[in-house]
């Protein structure tokens, strides 16, 4: 019985524990989990013009300016959503680079050409951030 109480009281602490885990992480989100996110919002940027395709500033060089440009499908995407993730992981940036003493180049990330690629919003340039890109840049 006192073993069966004492596994009841472990798995409880064990669940209590992993949710309020959770619910820390969620609140306070590292920046490998807001690119995560990013990455699933803009899913594969599907377009069926280019008129559809738009860029976004995304990081913060510790020289000033963006690290690069998010491509994005305004078709397929909750601009609002998705300019809140970009924003959170812009201020982890920025806190990362305070943090670690970072230091980058002082040349200026130029804007991609946006064209259309089997259907998806595609950057072309050193600049450009594609649909599942993020994660890659962390």
């Amino acid at each position: 019985m006192t073993y069966l109480i004492a596994a009841i009281l472990l798995s409880s602490f064990f669940l209590i524990s992993c949710a309020a885990e959770k619910a820390e992480s969620s609140e306070n989100p590292s920046i490998e989990e807001v690119a995560e996110e990013i990455d699933e919002l803009v899913g594969e940027a599907k377009a069926d013009s280019i008129e559809q395709c738009a860029i976004m500033p995304i990081g913060v060089k510790p020289a000033g300016g963006p690290w690069g440009y998010l491509v994005y499908s305004t078709l397929s995407v909750d601009l609002e959503k998705l300019e809140k993730l970009v924003s959170r992981y812009n201020e982890l940036d920025e806190k990362r680079n305070d943090q670690s003493d970072s230091f980058s180049t002082a040349d200026f990330a130029t804007e991609p050409e946006l064209t259309i690629k089997d259907g998806r919003c595609h950057g072309e340039g050193l600049y450009a951030w594609n649909s599942g890109e993020v994660k890659e840049n962390v």
